[in-house]
C-alpha cells in the first residue's frame, strides 16, 4: 500500500509540466509486523526555476491497510529563494487553530491555520495555483 502511494506521487510529478526535474534525496522504508513506515524527501526543480521540497513520514497499517501521513513539510519557494508557501505540522504554534497543522505564506512568513494534508493533496494545490497564475499571465 505504501509503495503504491509513493508511486502515485512520482506519477503526479511526472505528469505536470511545471515539475522540470525530480530528485529523490531520501527513501527509507521500515517494515514491522504491524506496519510499514516510509520516510522520504524529494526536491522538485520547477519550470520557473523555483524549488519544491517534499518531506513526509507515512505509516501504513498491515491490519486494516490505512495509510496516514504523520509528519510532513512541503516547502515551495521561488527562483530567488523567497518562500511562497510551506505546509507543515511541526508543533511550534500551539495556539493556532488546527494545531499542529499550519501554513507559512510569503516572504514575511505569515502563519495561518492548516489542516492535515499529504503530498498528493499538496501537489494538486500547487498545480491549481500554478495553472491560475499561468491563466492570468
Amino acid at each position: 500500500m505504501i509503495h503504491e502511494y509513493f508511486q502515485q506521487i512520482q506519477l503526479y510529478l511526472a505528469s505536470y509540466t511545471w515539475a522540470k526535474s525530480v530528485q529523490l534525496l531520501r527513501y527509507d522504508l521500515l517494515d514491522t509486523d504491524e506496519e510499514q513506515i516510509l520516510i522520504y524527501r524529494i526536491r522538485v526543480s520547477m519550470s520557473d526555476d523555483g524549488i519544491l521540497e517534499i518531506r513526509e513520514r507515512v505509516v501504513s497499517s498491515k491490519m486494516d491497510g490505512e495509510t496516514e501521513t504523520t509528519t510532513y513539510s512541503f516547502h515551495w519557494q521561488d527562483r530567488r529563494n523567497n518562500l511562497i508557501k510551506r505546509w507543515d505540522n511541526a508543533p511550534h504554534f500551539p495556539d493556532l487553530e488546527g494545531f499542529p497543522h499550519h501554513i507559512h505564506i510569503g516572504e514575511d512568513d505569515t502563519v495561518v491555520p492548516g489542516s492535515p494534508i499529504n503530498a498528493l493533496e499538496m501537489i494538486a494545490e500547487i498545480d491549481r495555483e500554478v495553472s491560475d497564475a499561468d491563466e492570468k499571465a
